[in-house]
């Protein structure tokens, strides 16, 4: 019960469902359409929590709880995100840029407690594949992870009156920490965003930078529990506070400042 209560409080809040719509006429339509897939949002993760209450896994398939693999051993997640994004950078974006994000994740057990972790993100306008190496170390019920992570990016976008391509390569040091009780697992992670190169070009004008950048950090924190036989719910909520969120890339921000964008995920263990 405790799981759905922190489920609800942090969708609630730091999604800030619940503040009164600005009076101008033109953003009380947006908010009513961000409002609508918030609360959306918050139903599917109270179902899916109230779901896994009642079900029981013999040998829990966890997925970012950082435990050791044994070599050869293959485990994989399906999910997707969505982000509340800041109304000065998208106000008169596409439905593309505010869409959800898919995911599907993978990782590989190697000897010596070392595992290869990589993932395929996408809003279809937008490629995001990341692979890196980690080490895990657990001690009855606790696990710590580090990885690094590197990262090569891509998006493209023909349509709107616009011509526009972009492609970098970010880097994300990592550090998990994740405690599994008897029925569920909880993670909290933390990353660092590198901008190591970016390179982007609209109609015949093209920009390219490749020096080393702090991005900004990502704080997560991830709830894994079965749903039903061995099949495993991951809800998680990513808090980035980050001066370029990459999927937003096709709004051509211009802002030279931290924002806090939070970013709900939900996933199945596969």
């Amino acid at each position: 019960m405790m799981d759905i209560i922190l489920a609800y409080y942090l969708t609630y809040n730091l999604f800030g469902l619940g503040h009164e719509d600005r009076q101008n006429q033109g953003y009380i339509m947006r908010s009513k359409r961000k409002k609508l897939m918030k609360t959306s949002g918050v139903g599917i993760i109270l179902i899916l929590l109230m779901l896994s209450v009642v079900a029981f896994a013999q040998s829990p398939n966890y997925f970012l709880y950082p435990d050791v693999l044994t070599s050869g051993e293959l485990k994989h997640s399906v999910g997707l995100g969505l982000a509340d994004l800041p109304e000065d950078q998208v106000e008169e974006s596409s439905d593309f840029i505010r869409g959800p994000i898919f995911n599907y994740q993978i990782r590989y057990g190697l000897p010596e407690n070392f595992n290869i972790y990589g993932a395929v993100n996408s809003n279809l306008i937008t490629w995001h594949f990341s692979l890196g190496p980690r080490w895990h170390y657990q001690k009855d019920r606790l696990a710590i992870g580090l990885g690094y992570d590197i990262a090569y990016w891509f998006g493209e976008l023909n349509q709107f009156g616009y011509k526009s391509n972009i492609h970098g390569w970010f880097n994300y040091p990592n550090l998990t920490v994740g405690y599994s009780f008897d029925k569920f697992a909880i993670s909290l992670k933390g990353e660092l965003i590198l901008q190591t190169s970016l390179t982007t070009k609209s109609d015949d004008v093209e920009v390219s930078s490749s020096y080393n950048t702090f991005n900004g950090t990502i704080i997560g924190i991830y709830i894994e529990q079965p749903l039903w036989k061995d099949q495993i719910v991951l809800i998680g909520l990513k808090m980035y506070y980050a001066k370029f969120y990459y999927p937003i890339w096709a709004a051509f921000p211009t802002f030279d400042r931290y924002f806090y964008i939070p970013e709900i995920t939900i996933g199945f263990n596969l």
